[in-house]
């Protein structure tokens, strides 16, 4: 009997051991579920080049060749919450005159997106002008270097690239009919001290962009690599410029101002238009494209002796081609147009040639892995309406630029 108890003593301690560890190893309340940080992209990018010119001032570096030709941006982006991104690029920037050496933020935004055909966006947003505004901060994402300059000047970059404001965009399948992407837009341009030539004695206050508005529709139709759109902009701008005493003592004398006058003057574009067609077609190695566009301005002063009142009607167009050799070297080049007017006012310059300028281009590419890349681009110009004035005092009508960069990505 006493062992029987024993052994039974034993076997009720071992029972009532397990079954307290059991019970504790299963929990009272379900353990909280993980928590998972957003997850957070970082890229950017750095790019060092050369150039040189047969003739002109190209970048307005008072020199015919240089190593003016460097860019750097870094850009951040997540999801903070369902269908909510936020996102942010600083630039940075040194060719000849233009010059942003200091970081500036490019563009910072929210965008939600409540539907498939419905999202907003609000801060500093790209402005979808034509097929590639969106990247033209990116010389990784296209083949040239200078993308065709009668579109996309690349003195005006700082100001195409991005406004302040609102951005409602979306898609839409049509079915058989392929698919429509939108965008619409409201806000105000950031525009540089640079952007309004001015004569010896004058300076740039201070500008005012009371708006921009915009819009762009593409169509991609059921053929596969094609898409066929067109953008609209509007907007308009107050330039105050300041004249310094001796020139106004020179326009007091000269009897083209009041004795009073203060020195002060408003240049208004009210309104200037911006529109473009565009076209593009991908088909294996192949990317053709082709854009035109006009830029009507109506500008006026409110001393006419000054800044007479004018209205410009500028024509840009040109039609661009490349090839993807192999997986590392592509080709391409373009044939870009520019008429400073297309009603064609010989008066209103001091040469002909002032008046327009074609440009044709040829670019190699090679990329030495998905991060590194070369590129060698030369450019045969005819006519000087997009030259800095005051770095081009008596430009030749025909010239050449060159150009060498090196772009590494992460």
């Amino acid at each position: 009997m006493a062992a029987w108890s024993h052994d039974g003593a034993l076997a009720l301690i071992a029972l009532a051991w397990l079954r307290s560890t059991s019970a504790s190893a299963e929990p009272s309340e379900p353990p909280p579920a993980p928590v998972i940080a957003p997850r957070v992209e970082i890229h950017g990018f750095v790019s060092e080049g050369a150039y040189a010119q047969t003739a002109n001032d190209y970048f307005g570096s008072r020199s015919r060749a240089g190593l003016e030709l460097f860019e750097a941006g870094v850009n951040v982006s997540t999801e903070v919450a369902d269908r909510l991104r936020v996102g942010l690029q600083l630039f940075a920037r040194d060719l000849g005159s233009i010059r942003d050496a200091s970081p500036r933020i490019d563009w910072a935004f929210l965008d939600y997106k409540w539907q498939r055909w419905l999202g907003l966006r609000a801060g500093i947003i790209k402005m979808p002008f034509g097929l590639y505004n969106e990247y033209v901060d990116i010389d990784a994402a296209r083949l040239p270097i200078l993308l065709p300059s009668s579109v996309y000047p690349i003195r005006d970059r700082d100001v195409l690239l991005s406004h302040t404001g609102f951005d409602l965009h979306g898609s839409h399948d049509l079915g058989a009919g392929g698919e429509i992407d939108y965008e619409l837009w409201l806000g105000t341009l950031t525009i540089p001290r640079t952007a309004l030539q001015l004569s010896p004695g004058a300076s740039l206050d201070g500008v005012n962009t009371r708006y921009v508005a915009g819009g762009q529709l593409f169509w991609r139709p059921p053929l596969d690599g094609l898409r066929v759109g067109a953008t609209a902009l509007r907007t308009s701008i107050d330039f105050h410029v300041g004249l310094d005493p001796a020139l106004v003592a020179a326009l007091v004398a000269a009897g083209l101002v009041a004795a009073g006058y203060d020195g002060k003057l408003v240049i208004s574009q009210r309104p200037v238009h911006l529109l473009i067609g565009s076209a593009e077609y991908s088909h294996g190695d192949w990317v053709l494209a082709a854009e035109y566009s006009r830029w009507r301005t109506h500008q006026r002063s409110d001393v006419s002796a000054l800044s007479p009142t004018f209205d410009r009607d500028a024509e840009k167009f040109y039609a661009m081609a490349t090839y993807q050799l192999t997986s590392e070297l592509a080709v391409g080049g373009y044939y870009s147009v520019f008429n400073a007017d297309v009603d064609d006012q010989p008066q209103a310059y001091a040469q002909p040639s002032d008046a327009f300028q074609r440009d044709a281009a040829a670019t190699l590419r090679f990329d030495v892995n998905d991060h590194w890349l070369w590129k060698l681009e030369g450019h045969y110009m005819d006519g000087t309406a997009s030259l800095p004035i005051e770095y081009n005092t008596k430009p030749d009508r025909r010239w050449g630029l060159f150009l060498l960069r090196t772009t590494v990505t992460f």
